[in-house]
């Protein structure tokens, strides 16, 4: 199966500790939203993520890459700083994930089989960073989550990325996560 790119709505979001919450609001939004990263990489809903956020001018700038490894993180934030769309007007930039996210107005999974002669959604880095140089391979599940403001101004997005083995999001995972985005959509709003 080729790359699919499915928009798709997430569950109604669980209730997680006030307390944590409550640290997140505290932090720079920046920061803020670093550290939820970094709080669901310790749930495993992903091996490695992405945010791209969308600056005051409307144009798209690569956030934070965080991953359980590192070097894994820094590898593919050098890929990604290469990318056309980076500096671009986010409406301008349908080769980024953000940018398919708010131009389908929806969350996306993208799964499935990238084939060597066969279309593919996916940013040239990332490809690159997850079939490790190759020319085809299983992408495994990555969710694309946009973060928006009450009157839905783009904000940018998080790229949650697990490996096929891994399958997709499961149990109280996708509730978490989407706990987790409407609160970092609040804070990025201001």
């Amino acid at each position: 199966m080729s790359v699919s790119v499915i928009p798709f709505n997430m569950p109604e979001p669980m209730e997680i500790p006030e307390n944590i919450i409550q640290m997140l609001r505290e932090m720079p939004a920046a920061k803020a939203v670093e550290r939820a990263m970094e709080l669901l990489l310790q749930i495993e809903v992903a091996e490695i993520m992405i945010y791209e956020r969308v600056d005051a001018s409307g144009n798209l700038e690569l956030g934070s890459v965080v991953a359980g490894d590192g070097t894994r993180a820094e590898e593919l934030k050098a890929l990604l700083e290469r990318e056309e769309f980076v500096g671009q007007a986010l409406a301008d930039a349908a080769n980024s994930l953000a940018g398919k996210a708010f131009a389908c107005q929806s969350a996306l999974l993208l799964l499935g089989q990238v084939e060597e002669d066969g279309e593919n959604p996916l940013p040239a880095g990332l490809n690159e960073f997850l079939l490790e140089g190759g020319k085809s391979g299983n992408i495994g599940f990555i969710y694309v989550l946009p973060l928006s403001a009450q009157d839905d101004r783009p904000l940018g997005a998080l790229t949650l990325i697990r490996p096929a083995a891994t399958g997709p999001l499961n149990h109280e995972q996708p509730n978490i996560t989407e706990r987790v985005r409407r609160e970092l959509s609040l804070i990025l709003a201001g």
